[in-house]
């Protein structure tokens, strides 16, 4: 598992809470035994933590229509969306409803992905 190479940088935690907006990756250090801990419920897949890690410690892949991110803390899928007029899978359902929300649109302004808008 991929665990064995976080260095606790944190970087993961940082970008999640301060520039994603959610606090879905926590820093813990319990009697001396540090770790990252991702939390799944909380995680909308956008994947920024993946492509923050130095070290491969957080890795990511599309797999048709599901998103996997592998952390120290175990794997986590999730369904992506699909566009609805070419049937292309773009992105992750839970990071669609939450710039929808972010956003204040309906979730239906998100049903094209971006090349098939105009």
């Amino acid at each position: 598992m991929s665990g064995n190479k976080c260095n606790l940088c944190r970087k993961c935690v940082g970008i999640c809470r301060k520039t994603v907006g959610r606090e879905a990756i926590s820093y813990i250090d319990e009697d001396g035994n540090a770790r990252v801990v991702f939390s799944p419920e909380k995680c909308i897949a956008c994947g920024s933590c993946a492509f923050i890690c130095d070290t491969g410690a957080v890795t990511m892949e599309d797999n048709g229509d599901e998103r996997i991110i592998t952390t120290p803390s175990g794997i986590m899928r999730f369904k992506m969306k699909k566009c609805t007029k070419c049937g292309d899978y773009w992105a992750p359902e839970k990071q669609v409803e939450f710039m929808a929300q972010q956003a204040n649109l309906p979730l239906e302004m998100f049903d094209l992905c971006p090349d098939c808008r105009d």
